[in-house]
């Protein structure tokens, strides 16, 4: 049992690893902050997680 418990967290240690690298090998690509791009169903379509922040971040701004 405890052998396939470790093989369960190498496992999903393995997993984060890539999404990790994946998210921190790209460039960020630039979003229209516009009355389009600022919906919220506009933000989750954008997959990477840094663009998304950034996204949100740039409609928060606009709000103000």
């Amino acid at each position: 049992m405890p052998r396939k418990l470790n093989w369960l967290l190498m496992g999903c240690a393995a997993a984060l690893a890539v999404t990790a690298y994946q998210q921190l090998g790209g460039k960020p690509q630039p979003h229209v902050a516009n009355d389009a791009g600022c919906t919220p169903e506009a933000i989750k379509r954008i997959n990477n997680i840094t663009e998304r922040a950034i996204q949100s971040s740039r409609c928060a701004q606009r709000r103000q």
